[in-house]
Order: C-alpha cells, then sequence, then structure tokens
C-alpha cells in the first residue's frame, strides 16, 4: 500500500471505531460528506483531519454504557458505540461511569440533595466535574474541617443522602458529629475505600436497598 493512503477501516479504528458496526455507522457519515464511497478501501492520509472533522461534527462517540448514551442522547449527533477510551463521557474511566449511573440513580429516586464528608481535593474536583450539569446539589465537608454539632444537624437534615467516606481525608472530630445523629442514621452511609467508583456504588447500593 502508498505511504500516501491508508485503509479506511483502520483510520476509523484509530478514532474508536473498532466494531463492525460501529465501522459501518461510522463511513456512512464520512461517505455522505464526499470523503469516500462505498466502494473504496482506502482513503488519502491527507483526509485524516477532514474525517475527524466529520466525526466531531456528526458523531457523538460513547462506550455504550446507558449512563454514557444519555448523556450524548441531546447532543444532536448520532451516537455510535466506540472503544471506552475514546467515549466522550467518561473517556473509559470506571469512576466517571459510576458517577453518572449514581446520577441517574439519584434522580430517579427524587434524591438529589447528597452531602459527602471527607475525600481528597481531587476526588472532590473530580466529582464535581462528572456531575456538572446534572440535577444533583453536592455538599463537601472538607476531612480536616470540623462544622459544629449545630452545623451537622442542619446540613444532614437538608441532605438526601449523607456519606461517611471513611478511608479519606476525613478527622474524626469532623465525622463524628454526623456520625451521632441517630434520626438520620436511614439516609447515612460509609464507604470504606477510596475513589469516586467505590462512593458511587455505595450510593448506588443504599439507593437500591431503601427503595
Amino acid at each position: 500500500m502508498p505511504d500516501d493512503v491508508i485503509a479506511i477501516a483502520a483510520l476509523l479504528g484509530e478514532l474508536g471505531f473498532t466494531a463492525p458496526a460501529s465501522q459501518r455507522a461510522a463511513r456512512a457519515h464520512i461517505e455522505a460528506a464526499g470523503l469516500t464511497n462505498r466502494t473504496k478501501v482506502n482513503i488519502q492520509r491527507s483526509k485524516r483531519e477532514a474525517v475527524e472533522e466529520v466525526v466531531h461534527a456528526r458523531i457523538a462517540r460513547s462506550c455504550g454504557a446507558p449512563a454514557c448514551d444519555r448523556v450524548l442522547a441531546s447532543s444532536g449527533r448520532a451516537v455510535i458505540e466506540v472503544e471506552s477510551p475514546f467515549c466522550e463521557v467518561c473517556r473509559g474511566s470506571e469512576g466517571e461511569r459510576a458517577l453518572l449511573q449514581m446520577a441517574d440513580a439519584m434522580v430517579a429516586a427524587r434524591r438529589t440533595r447528597l452531602l459527602i464528608l471527607g475525600g481528597s481535593p481531587a476526588s472532590r474536583t473530580q466529582i464535581r466535574e462528572s456531575l456538572r450539569g446534572r440535577p444533583i446539589e453536592i455538599e463537601f465537608i472538607e476531612g480536616d474541617r470540623p462544622t459544629g454539632d449545630k452545623r451537622a444537624r442542619e446540613l444532614s437534615a437538608s441532605a438526601d443522602i449523607i456519606v461517611i467516606w471513611g478511608g479519606t481525608i476525613l478527622d474524626h472530630k469532623v465525622s463524628q458529629p454526623f456520625a451521632d445523629l441517630g434520626e438520620f442514621s436511614a439516609k447515612r452511609i460509609t464507604v470504606a475505600q477510596r475513589g469516586a467508583a467505590s462512593l458511587a456504588r455505595g450510593v448506588i447500593e443504599h439507593l437500591r436497598r431503601s427503595s
């Protein structure tokens, strides 16, 4: 094969379209844009940038997870499944997918106010960014800043779900005022593992058990 051409299937694979059905769907958009036709096997490498522009403009790439599909459904583009690292929503991250699934579960349960005690600055940023634009209200309590009993009660009363995130930056003097409030125990959980995916799975399981 000449150096200035590349197999269309190979080019699509480099953009995340590896499954036969995904390749057919993506190729249809490239053909519609006039960059190739159904008889061609190869394409000029010089057209790669134009192909990428068509993909970005016309195709919403999803890993196929329902939560990611739902986010992309309103994009106005055709949702086509790709390899997970190419997903526009989760980028192949288990934590991203789990957080979106958690958000869906919270909305379905009509319990959308989440209070999280602890977590690292990076994990808090990840959660905020992942749920940006979702109808979820999140309140974080930094693990080294005690709130006092009165504030703990106010925050607990207003939350739908309270997460004590053990295994992260969380001093006992911060978590204890919340743990002592027995009247809110039904909506309070403890997540022992680090990582946003662990927190999300804990919330999902809590919603399942309490539904």
